[in-house]
């Protein structure tokens, strides 16, 4: 057997979007991502014990796509925005009204200034930016918050390093400087916040991460004379993309995080991404050769690398495969690899390919709604796949278009 998830289409689904939309492409589940929605909002509806427009934001850079994001602001969804595109989108679209948080770096003084105007939390990543954001707006905005590094007092994980290693955040001591920056600057509520795991699903991890937060409030408080008036506990929740592991447990985390946040009764923000949108999108592809055999056996398709970058990137990257109507059948381990002219480009490694593989057959990438279109690049002018969404109805519509050569060309067209 090539996988062992259940597809939430039929082989007949999936045909027709290869007909209609061409391959290779990207499919979600309209009706999956919704739930995990209304999951997620549910296993930390505590928060809103404290802050009654209580928002979890979604990060936008795991799925920058506004029909997704139309779904999760219907859900009550708020968005966390990395970069000035990302506000843009959102504001564009008519999404800001569920609540905006700018977490950027490195960042350009008009960028603070379109947050300001959207309403966004800024959220700052160097004690620095304090006097960056008061020079470029003419003074603070009401909420701001500060984002903490705590080196080595946190592990990391192999998706995100190790925070003494991370380029994000300030020294515990660096945030009480701005903290006080803020407060003196005139900035009504200020807030820490903390993005130390990616792609985690150990359940002690998020844990670890509520105690430094609640530790770090009380010790701002006591020897500081600070009060912490928000928490964003950023994101981080991974998906089991190997059957054989574990799945987070996010009710488990959410229960131990409440435990330990919760007396401190102040509002408590978080920054899902993965979690909400990773499950429930596939790349559909077609194989373009069946198996071809050299020193090792390939199932060459029509997409490549650049459409999931992740699987170069991300060190043991996996994903499962299904091939459509050869589900049952007896299999072997082949590489799954594209056209790109570079040998990173085999995608998969010995992964279970039935035997009969053939030209023309439909294979399924699972796991593929988050941080897989959003990553795709241009390497080798190849084009970027497209994005179908499947309605709770079974209907299906396009949602973002493939790029063409035209795409490519347009910005060196006549110069």
């Amino acid at each position: 057997m090539n996988s062992t998830s259940k597809l939430p289409f039929t082989k007949t689904t999936f045909e027709e979007i290869a007909r209609e939309y061409a391959t290779p492409v990207f499919v979600y589940d309209e009706t999956g991502i919704r739930a995990q929605a209304k999951k997620l909002n549910q296993a930390f509806a505590w928060t809103r014990e404290h802050n009654k427009t209580q928002k979890n934001f979604f990060a936008v850079k795991a799925t920058p796509t506004p029909a997704i994001l139309r779904i999760l602001h219907d859900e009550g969804m708020g968005f966390d925005c990395s970069s000035r595109p990302e506000l843009s989108m959102v504001k564009q679209n008519g999404l800001a009204d569920t609540g905006v948080s700018y977490s950027s770096n490195n960042t350009p003084d008009e960028d603070y200034v379109y947050a300001d105007a959207m309403g966004a939390i800024i959220n700052i990543d160097k004690v620095g930016y304090v006097v960056q954001v008061q020079r470029a707006l003419g003074g603070l905005p009401m909420r701001m918050s500060v984002r903490l590094n705590p080196g080595k007092q946190k592990s990391g994980n192999d998706i995100i390093g190790e925070p003494f290693e991370s380029k994000f955040g300030a020294r515990p001591d660096q945030v009480i400087e701005a903290l006080v920056a803020m407060r003196t600057g005139g900035v009504a509520e200020i807030g820490v916040h903390v993005m130390v795991v990616s792609g985690e699903t150990s359940t002690r991890s998020f844990v670890e991460t509520a105690e430094i937060l609640a530790q770090f409030v009380h010790e701002a408080k006591d020897r500081h004379g600070i009060t912490v008036d928000f928490l964003n506990i950023g994101g981080g929740i991974g998906l089991n993309y190997r059957p054989e592991d574990p799945p987070a447990d996010v009710i488990a985390i959410s229960r131990a995080m409440e435990q330990i946040l919760a007396p401190l009764n102040i509002p408590i923000y978080s920054e899902f991404g993965r979690y909400i949108t990773g499950q429930h999108g596939y790349l559909l592809t077609s194989v373009t050769h069946g198996m071809q055999e050299t020193w090792h056996k390939y199932v060459q398709v029509d997409t490549s690398i650049n459409n999931m970058a992740r699987l170069a990137t991300v060190k043991n990257a996996y994903h499962q495969i299904t091939v459509l109507g050869k589900e049952n059948e007896a299999c072997e381990p082949m590489h799954i690899a594209g056209s790109m002219c570079a040998n990173s480009d085999k995608m998969l490694k010995n992964v279970p390919i039935p035997s009969s593989i053939a030209s023309g057959d439909l294979l399924v990438i699972h796991d593929a709604g988050a941080h897989a279109r959003a990553n795709s690049h241009n390497y080798n002018f190849r084009l970027r796949a497209g994005e179908v969404l499947v309605h709770p109805d079974g209907s299906h519509s396009l949602i973002r278009r493939a790029e063409t050569e035209d795409d490519l060309f347009s910005t060196t067209k006549g110069l």
